[in-house]
């Protein structure tokens, strides 16, 4: 089984500015962009899921009086 794992650590750079707007600014920004790459990765996921179990569903393996 698969799962969606997100690493989240401090790197200190010295060459950028630490004014608290700047922070909060460059922390919203990388927050979202996280998000959006999480649920993208689960929305595939789940779609992969989905088209699997539609394939397996409509298989002339599964269907009644047909031998594979």
């Amino acid at each position: 089984m698969s799962h969606i794992r997100v690493l989240i650590c401090r790197v200190d750079d010295p060459a950028t500015e630490t004014a608290l707007d700047d922070l909060e600014t460059t922390t919203q920004a990388t927050g979202n962009a996280i998000l959006k790459r999480v649920l993208q990765a689960q929305w595939d996921t789940i779609d992969a899921t989905l088209v699997e179990q539609h394939r397996q569903r409509f298989s002339p393996c599964h269907r009644p009086r047909r031998r594979c």
